[in-house]
């Protein structure tokens, strides 16, 4: 049996100095009604460095779009109390213009009233959604902006 000893342990992985300015730079808001899917996506943003605020529905995605504005917005188009397409509407009406958006959604963009104009910057990416792609894109984003069709 193994004994570990703090010689050891500070041989362990650490993250370099560009992770860790990102990690403290970037905020995320999830916004996500499904209690799952919110702890999954939350849970891989995380671990790939970002600072991530959850909302349940779209009157608390609104608070925290007033308290701090994010990174970037992971967005959830069919909201209690008030929808995604409400969600992206005010926040590009508050001077929001700049911030990403990638919708997360069970529908197509096209069943959406959310035109491309409004969505932008941001990207429709249409449900089930693997975590890691959702972290994928959401680095690409913030590192690049949207990606180009």
């Amino acid at each position: 049996m193994a004994l570990t000893t703090k010689n050891q342990s500070s041989h362990a992985p650490q993250r370099t100095q560009d992770a860790s300015a990102t990690a403290k730079s970037t905020r995320v808001l999830l916004v996500e009604d499904e209690p799952l899917t919110a702890e999954v996506f939350a849970r891989a943003l995380t671990r790939a460095g970002h600072v991530v605020d959850v909302a349940k529905d779209g009157l608390q995605a609104l608070r925290h779009l007033r308290e701090r504005t994010p990174s970037l917005v992971v967005l959830d188009m069919s909201l209690p109390a008030l929808s995604g397409s409400a969600v992206v509407r005010e926040l590009r009406a508050s001077g929001c213009r700049d911030v990403p958006i990638v919708v997360v959604s069970g529908s197509e963009q096209r069943q959406s009233t959310v035109t491309d104009e409004l969505l932008s910057p941001g990207i429709w990416l249409t449900k089930p959604l693997k975590p890691r792609n959702l972290v994928s894109i959401v680095a690409g984003m913030i590192e690049n902006g949207p990606p180009l069709d």
